[in-house]
């Protein structure tokens, strides 16, 4: 019997991170992904010793889980300077963060090249990654994001990852993070099966199916090629219920857990994005009775 697949959200891990585990049991979910700190500050306090143990000992009781990490968004890796220098401390942290909880993964967005030119970026964070890796030699991997192309972010096109990976002396320890809604923001349409069949040959072709290890599954609130990162919630914006399906059914991304970002709203949160993708997928949502 084939294995279920993991899906899951993006949790709070605001009153302490161990409690993004009792949130993902309390919804029925087998993955998630969390932030390590605020998101948004270069400073954060360290973990506390009892909060990493109260996390471990809740995963291991519950060793179906999946968890993976998503790093903040000041980190760039393309950048220079004393920028640059902050974000490599910043990662360096976020990844003691990782080793310490036991999560494998850390999402990072690849970086932007501030009018340098996308050459230019890959070449940096190519770089970047190697140094971050030699003085870091931990056991966590870093999975580069697809982009939605705003402004001068890099990872827009499959070949912008790829170049990365292929530049970099440590492969082992990088893979990638396929997200839907930046992926049709940048202009890649899915919207029937022959599109979407080419587009996952494409992606293997350039950035190899064997390095993808996680999806945010995100609806977007802008067309296809808008360049602009709007998450909406399942089935409720420009790409729908039908293309999103094309990825929760494909044998080809069963093992991969899919991860959404959809916005969490007084009326309408996670068990409703939950239920949808349930359905989508022809089985129950948790606590949907007969």
């Amino acid at each position: 019997m084939a294995q279920k697949k993991k899906i899951g959200f993006h949790m709070s891990i605001s009153g302490g991170v161990f409690n993004a585990i009792g949130e993902a049991l309390d919804l029925g979910i087998e993955t998630f992904q969390i932030f390590l700190k605020n998101s948004n500050r270069w400073e954060s306090p360290p973990l506390k010793e009892k909060d990493i143990e109260k996390f471990r000992s809740l995963w291991k009781s519950n060793a179906n889980l999946s968890i993976h990490g998503h790093t903040g968004y000041l980190i760039n890796f393309a950048g220079e300077g004393e920028n640059l220098e902050k974000s490599m401390l910043l990662m360096a942290q976020e990844m003691n963060r990782a080793d310490a909880l036991g999560i494998p993964t850390l999402v990072l967005h690849p970086g932007n090249h501030k009018g340098a030119g996308i050459d230019t970026g890959i070449e940096r964070i190519s770089e970047n990654l190697n140094r971050i890796f030699s003085e870091n030699p931990g056991k966590v991997k870093i999975l580069l994001e697809t982009m939605a192309g705003q402004g001068t972010s890099i990872g827009h096109e499959f070949e912008n990852l790829a170049a990365i990976i292929e530049k970099s002396d440590y492969k082992e320890r990088l893979g990638v993070c396929l997200d839907t809604c930046h992926i049709f923001a940048a202009g890649y349409d899915f919207s029937n099966e022959k599109l979407y069949d080419e587009l996952i040959i494409n992606f293997d072709k350039t950035v190899g199916l064997k390095n993808l290890e996680l999806i945010h599954l995100n609806d977007s609130k802008k067309q296809c090629g808008s360049r602009v990162d709007r998450h909406e919630h399942i089935g409720k914006g420009e790409i729908g219920e039908r293309a999103l399906g094309f990825f929760l059914r494909d044998e080809r991304l069963h093992e991969v857990p899919f991860i959404m970002e959809t916005p969490v709203e007084e009326d309408y949160g996670n068990r409703e994005n939950l239920k949808v993708v349930l359905e989508m997928m022809g089985e129950r949502s948790p606590g949907s009775g007969h």
